[in-house]
């Protein structure tokens, strides 16, 4: 960078003003600044079509919506992630979460819980977590997928009252989810 007559500093792009006039040298700084934010923008508008055909969640929708609600009524929670196949898709993946990792495919552990109803609830391997993972299931009780809680654990805690509180939890959420395609919703937030 290279500093102009006012103080500024100016890209190498501007340097085809140096040998204009001086009056002119702030209209082609700025005409050069100009013509970047149109570069930007252009590539922005031709993003977003590539982006509406992505498989991954949008992020507002209805589930991450569900998700920040629960981790906001629920400080302690370490991680609440939603495992949903979502319509017209395949596989099993992570809709929502607290956590990132949207897209990630179902493992056997959560394909385990979906397929036979069965709860897996174990401390992490480090011993500081206790990983719940349940039966998700919309307010008619259709199971529609799995949901991964983690709270925090240490040695003595009361292990089975992390698997009630887990099943408080997803059957609070579930109360909020008509049917699992509800949760593939766009959402738009009023705060």
């Amino acid at each position: 960078m290279l500093t102009s007559g006012y103080g500024t500093s100016m890209s190498p792009s501007a340097l085809r003003c140096l040998p204009q006039h001086n009056l002119n040298r702030p209209i082609c700084e700025a005409t050069t600044t100009m013509t970047r934010m149109a570069i930007l923008l252009f590539t922005a508008a031709i993003a977003l079509p590539l982006h509406a055909g992505s498989k991954l969640a949008p992020e507002k929708i209805y589930a991450q919506e569900l998700v920040n609600q629960t981790v906001a009524k629920y400080p302690d929670l370490l991680v609440v992630a939603m495992h949903v196949t979502p319509p017209k898709a395949s596989g099993n993946v992570i809709i929502a979460s607290n956590i990132g990792r949207i897209g990630k495919k179902a493992d056997a552990e959560d394909l385990k819980v979906i397929n036979t109803g069965e709860t897996l609830a174990k401390v992490n391997k480090n011993g500081d977590r206790f990983e719940v993972e349940l039966v998700l299931r919309d307010e008619s009780q259709k199971p529609i997928g799995a949901l991964a809680i983690v709270f925090p654990y240490k040695a003595g805690d009361d292990k089975s009252q992390f698997e009630k509180r887990a099943e408080m939890i997803r059957d609070e959420l579930g109360s909020q989810i008509p049917q699992a395609g509800k949760l593939m919703e766009p959402f738009r937030t009023t705060r």
